[in-house]
């Protein structure tokens, strides 16, 4: 088992579950979300975990993004960006990444926030070629909640979700 922590934007995702239903490898896992801290292995104490997210979390308030563009990232998926807000994001998930969760920060890598769009593909290729479609690829919502996902060690299925509100 491992964890993670994401959000799940509060928008309308009927166009990115079409999307994602035909090239992304997570589709039946888990919706469309922006990843936080990505999959921990479960050995870390469960309860710490909880105390360390909700202490981070007491110093944040509600705040606005933008998702809007792609990207193709470097292990060849399809991202779609977020535009406003993403210093924000960046900041939430460097605090995330201290005290107990410290030793999992992969500083070799450069952290982009994101939702998955999917495995970039020859049809994935073409979204990003259609205009229209970068137009209905735009969404304003609030960061409101984050949810810690507890997923089976296959992959294959989310065991449980504790949701943390954000201050308003």
């Amino acid at each position: 088992m491992s964890y993670a922590l994401v959000y799940y934007p509060n928008i309308n995702t009927e166009y990115i579950q079409q999307i994602r239903q035909q090239s992304d490898p997570q589709f039946d896992l888990i919706e469309p979300h922006i990843t936080l801290v990505f999959p921990i292995n479960a050995s870390i104490n469960e309860n710490k975990l909880i105390a360390h997210i909700e202490s981070i979390l007491s110093n944040w308030k509600t705040f606005h993004i933008h998702l809007q563009g792609l990207q193709k990232s470097w292990d060849e998926y399809l991202f779609l960006i977020v535009e406003s807000g993403k210093l924000d994001i960046i900041k939430l998930h460097d605090e995330l990444y201290t005290d107990i969760l410290a030793e999992y920060h992969r500083d070799n890598l450069l952290f982009v926030p994101h939702l998955t769009l999917g495995k970039f593909t020859k049809d994935t290729e073409q979204i990003l070629q259609d205009s229209s479609a970068v137009e209905y690829l735009n969404y304003h919502c609030f960061v409101d909640k984050l949810h810690l996902i507890n997923i089976a060690d296959e992959q294959m299925s989310i065991i449980w979700s504790k949701e943390f509100v954000l201050r308003n």
